[in-house]
């Protein structure tokens, strides 16, 4: 029975199953939002009351999960904090700046109730490019105001400042040296498991439809357990059957929201370590970003041009070659070129590194203050050797080398 890290180096370490599940689910997100659109949030509350929730909750969570697994594997590569963080914000940022401009300049004016002189001058219109740096504002002055979900033109962006949490998390993680000791790892997550429950217990939270954001950051954070402990984890069919019907089951009872995390991240790995033959169009670039970006707004004018003759079906039809084509736009004109800048990253990363005094440099790795009482899990040299996720598999054997050689002095100590 293959482990999980047994299947990414079957797969070269990149699975086609990860790219093929990153455009599945921003078009499921697409489709999920077609009944919010369409017929308005009491039509989605409905929807998200029946058992189909077990299915449709599920898509956000798979997500976060999916980034979890893959944003470690960053980090890890990472030689140090200040390149995972600047990585992070060449990713997001830049198609972000862009929808929420193009939003603002072209699709307000063109939907707007207002007269143009009114709509540039609303504070409104000014404090909506607050969602560049992940203040979320949803609406725009007089727009889509008459839509069966009115005055909304970035419903999707509620998730942004949970995915910044998430990204923090991982950050403090690393910075306190839990990242790369998997029993701290497993500890720490183990207790904010049980904040989460114990937080549930006293504050008695009211039912969603959706997953609350807490749980978008514990699967994220579950997805990272799982990379960590990809050596010791299975991957197994009845493993993924279990997994499936222990997610679907909470995500259908009261309160099991709370539970869903890390079953729903071994579902979401599983099947991103499958290895379909890869359909060399449709995965050319990552345009799983751009669909999400951009799925919502378009939806929203596709609403407003249907006026009283919606549909769900009909909006996703419409919705979606638009869509798709904005986003390979945005993946080979704005998110490819903005990675471009990778070598400048590495370069300022390495003059921060050098001028820092060595023992404070070694605190800014993925090892973070760990190195205080262990040994580095990697060569302290800088920069290390580079290379992309292709090419990379983390020495686990020199973790448990470094571990054991820890473990021996504690226990000489004592005896």
């Amino acid at each position: 029975m293959p482990s999980l890290e047994g299947k990414l180096k079957l797969a070269d370490n990149r699975p086609a199953g990860f790219d093929y599940m990153r455009l599945g689910l921003a078009a499921a997100v697409i489709l999920q939002h077609t009944i919010n659109v369409s017929y308005g949030r009491d039509a989605a509350q409905a929807f998200f009351e029946t058992p189909a929730r077990g299915v449709a909750a599920l898509i956000l969570p798979m997500f976060f999960a999916l980034s979890g697994f893959l944003v470690a594997g960053s980090l890890v590569r990472s030689a140090t904090l200040v390149s995972f963080a600047g990585l992070r914000i060449m990713r997001i940022v830049p198609a972000l700046a862009v929808e929420v401009t193009l939003s603002a300049l072209l699709l307000g004016p063109l939907f707007t109730a207002l007269p143009l002189s009114e709509y540039f001058t609303a504070h409104e219109f000014y404090v909506y490019f607050l969602n560049i740096l992940g203040e979320i504002h949803f609406t725009l002055p007089g727009v889509f105001l008459d839509n069966p979900l009115p005055a909304t033109v970035n419903g999707q962006l509620w998730t942004i400042p949970y995915e910044l949490k998430c990204y923090l998390a991982l950050g403090l993680l690393a910075l306190f040296g839990l990242f790369t000791r998997r029993g701290l790892l497993l500890l720490a997550l183990a207790v904010g498991q049980l904040g989460i429950l114990a937080w549930m217990a006293l504050a008695q939270p009211a039912w969603t439809p959706i997953v609350p954001g807490m749980i978008l950051v514990a699967s994220f954070l579950a997805g990272i357990l799982l990379f960590q402990f990809r050596s010791l984890v299975p991957w197994h069919p009845a493993l993924f059957a279990a997994a499936l019907l222990a997610t679907v089951t909470l995500l259908l009872v009261p309160r099991g929201d709370y539970l869903v995390s890390l079953p729903l991240a071994y579902i979401t790995v599983f099947l991103g370590l499958s290895n379909p033959p890869r359909a060399k169009l449709l995965l050319s670039g990552d345009y799983s970003y751009g669909l999400f970006l951009y799925g919502f707004p378009i939806q929203q004018a596709v609403a407003a041009l249907l006026g009283d003759e919606q549909n769900w079906l009909l909006n996703f039809a419409l919705t979606m070659p638009f869509a798709a084509a904005i986003a390979v736009f945005s993946w080979w004109c704005i998110e490819k070129p903005a990675l471009r800048g990778k070598p400048a990253l590495v370069r300022f990363e390495e003059r921060v590194f050098r001028a820092l005094p060595p023992r404070l440099a070694r605190l800014i790795t993925p090892d973070g203050l760990s190195v205080l009482w262990a040994p580095p899990t990697r060569s302290t040299q800088h920069p290390p050797k580079v290379t992309d996720f292709r090419g990379y598999v983390p020495d686990l054997e020199l973790q448990q080398t470094r571990l054991g050689q820890f473990k021996s002095r504690v226990r000489s100590l004592v005896s």
